[in-house]
């Protein structure tokens, strides 16, 4: 088979500036990080999560953390799944919303 890296990226180039795509490549495609996509995927929290659940393999990714933090259920969800863990600094964004920082307070604060 004539594997072409470099033709490939070339394909791929439109789709990174669309978080939703550019997580579906990094995942489904790629399956690996996508570097170049990366500014964008960051900046929609709930794709963020999924590349740093997914793509990442549960590791944080401080770079996005600011951008997750500000969706109260995304936050719960990369604290619980990704940081498995309290997550301070995303508290204050998460108490915005009583439903999830009552399930944040139940199953991550003990």
């Amino acid at each position: 088979m004539n594997f072409k890296p470099k033709r490939i990226k070339e394909r791929l180039e439109p789709f990174k500036k669309d978080p939703q795509m550019a997580y579906y490549v990094a995942s489904s495609i790629l399956e690996q990080r996508w570097p170049e996509a990366e500014p964008y995927i960051m900046k929609d929290p709930l794709y963020a999560y999924n590349y740093a659940l997914r793509v990442l393999n549960r590791q944080r990714w401080p770079e996005a953390e600011p951008y997750i933090m500000k969706n109260p259920r995304v936050a719960l969800y990369y604290a619980h799944d990704v940081i498995r863990g309290r997550w301070p600094e995303a508290e204050p964004y998460i108490k915005k919303d009583p439903t999830q920082w009552e399930t944040y307070r139940y199953n991550l604060i003990k």
